[in-house]
């Protein structure tokens, strides 16, 4: 019998006991600030946005202590809608002294100390349970007023604690309104604390719909769906087939271990932010149009002086990256990539031949950029590197195959140039940008006996543009427009050339587009 009293007496203190009642959750009506501890001048955790879903661990006074995006930290309540229009509990009576009103009330005489009930820390609220009936305060505070009040010696001490001259301390976790003095001097802590923590957890994307249950077990509670796409983060618990889990809200279960992509933890916003080692490769097919503009002083229009050709072409891009962060904000890496154009059919010269060409671009690079640290995961690049390129033409030397007399040639040049890249521009897309620069050539050459001046050099500029759409966890859809355009002079004329230009001076103009679209893994 005793230990039956006792059991109820037992459960009826936990559900009377509100930090250990049922969890509930709760949603920010604000961008708020998760704080280690209760009070505005608290370290800052996180800065959740609006509409944020979290668990409710537990209420202290006006504060509640929940945990959101796996951190555990303390919310005021005026920032969050409460279930039901739960009422935020007073930590302090109505009527607290506050600068500018009466240490003392009474008619005089022995009155004219303040009461038993309105001085030191009883003044201020301490000492007093949350959530105090307001109605019992009123008619204390109508009771000490009718009765005849001793005069008080042991407690002048804390009277004098209060007078007006002095300051009174207050609580952190109490918001004073007239205390805006400091606001100025602690600007610049307040600004290191607001500093948001980056969420490096381990990271893993339900492949399908997926049921999440309390215990490794299929036949135990079922907590909820988790949706095909779904973030959750592995706590590192395994049990038999089964993971546990937690999702943004802070709710910890059980998934099938095989329902579960598991990437690595999360970088920052970028990889320059402190995140892993990343190498990329790409895949991509398209279509290039190649165009090509050569102009001779003083020659004939037609081949081989003047003249316009063009041609679309199959292509195949190949590429990859290797990157990884330095310091704090930047990232450094290296790529290579190669492009290869195929002429269908090829080009149609006099006589009714067709020229078949192709073209091979090799380009290899040094990276170094900054990390911003933004949302989209924006990166500033430069790049630096070398520029191969090989425009073949189809049995060139054969003058009956090869009627117009263009020449293959072989150029290669440094490059510079910039990009800016945006992986995370929204929650499936990224975006890429880059300008590259040719400004001379370290070597050019002809086919022998078909040149077209003694000297030649190139300038030129390449711009392109990519879309990424994140496809699986490891693995993108990317889509690419590339331009490149090419400047050439070939100073003076070369007599043995088969091309008999009358005088120096040729230029040509070349112009390649290429649309291209493939897959990106990541590794």
């Amino acid at each position: 019998m005793r230990v039956s009293v006792l059991i109820l007496v037992l459960l009826f203190g936990v559900a009377g006991d509100p930090a250990i009642s049922h969890a509930e959750k709760v949603r920010t009506n604000q961008p708020t600030k998760l704080y280690a501890r209760p009070g505005e001048r608290a370290k800052v955790l996180l800065k959740v946005d609006e509409g944020k879903a979290m668990t409710v661990i537990a209420k202290e006074g006006r504060w509640l202590k929940v945990r959101v995006s796996g951190r555990t930290g303390f919310v005021a309540r005026s920032t969050v809608d409460m279930p039901g229009g739960d009422e935020i509990a007073r930590n302090t009576r109505r009527r607290p002294f506050v600068d500018g009103r009466g240490v003392k009330r009474g008619f005089g005489g022995a009155s004219d100390e303040a009461p038993d009930d309105r001085i030191g820390a009883d003044a201020v609220g301490e000492g007093q349970e949350d959530g105090g009936d307001d109605d019992a305060d009123d008619e204390d505070a109508d009771e000490d007023v009718k009765k005849p009040i001793a005069k008080v010696t042991k407690i002048k001490p804390a009277v004098e604690a209060v007078k007006p001259k002095t300051k009174p301390a207050v609580d952190e976790d109490d918001e004073d309104p007239l205390d805006e003095g400091d606001e100025d001097a602690d600007a610049g802590d307040e600004d290191a604390d607001d500093e948001e923590e980056v969420d490096t957890r381990k990271k893993a994307r339900v492949a399908s719909k997926t049921p999440v249950y309390v215990d490794p077990d299929a036949k135990s509670e079922q907590i909820y769906v988790a949706k095909a796409g779904e973030v959750l983060f592995p706590t590192g618990e395994t049990k038999g087939k089964y993971t546990e889990v937690e999702n943004e809200e802070g709710d910890l279960g059980y998934v099938l271990s095989s329902s579960l992509d598991v990437q690595k933890k999360s970088a920052p916003p970028a990889i320059g932010g402190g995140g892993d080692s990343q190498i990329d490769m790409r895949v991509r097919l398209g279509v290039s149009f190649l165009s090509q503009a050569l102009r001779t002083p003083g020659g004939a229009a037609g081949v081989p002086n003047n003249y316009n050709i063009s041609t679309a072409a199959a292509t195949l891009a190949l590429g990859g990256g290797y990157y990884r962060p330095y310091k704090s904000k930047f990232v450094v890496g290296t790529e290579l990539t190669y492009d290869y154009a195929k002429a269908i059919p090829g080009i149609k010269t006099p006589m009714d031949k067709t020229t078949s060409i192709s073209l091979h671009n090799l380009n290899v690079r040094g990276i170094f950029g900054i990390d911003f640290r933004r949302k989209s995961g924006m990166m500033l690049l430069g790049r630096a590197g070398l520029h191969y390129q090989s425009f073949q033409v189809a049995k060139a030397v054969n003058l009956a195959e090869n009627t117009a007399m263009l020449p293959s040639e072989i150029m290669i040049a440094p490059k510079l140039g910039v990009a800016l890249a945006m992986p995370r521009f929204s929650n499936k897309l990224g975006l890429r940008f880059s300008l590259d620069a040719m400004l001379f050539t370290a070597s050019y050459k002809q086919t022998k006996n078909l040149e077209d001046g003694k000297s030649p050099a190139a300038k030129g500029a390449t711009v392109g543009a990519g879309l990424t759409y994140r496809w699986k966890p490891s693995m993108d859809i990317q889509a690419t427009y590339d331009l490149q355009f090419t400047k050439a002079t070939f100073g003076d004329k070369v007599d043995s050339s088969q091309r008999m230009h009358p005088e120096g001076g040729v230029q040509r103009t070349d112009v390649f587009h290429a649309v291209t679209a493939g897959i990106v893994k990541a590794f």
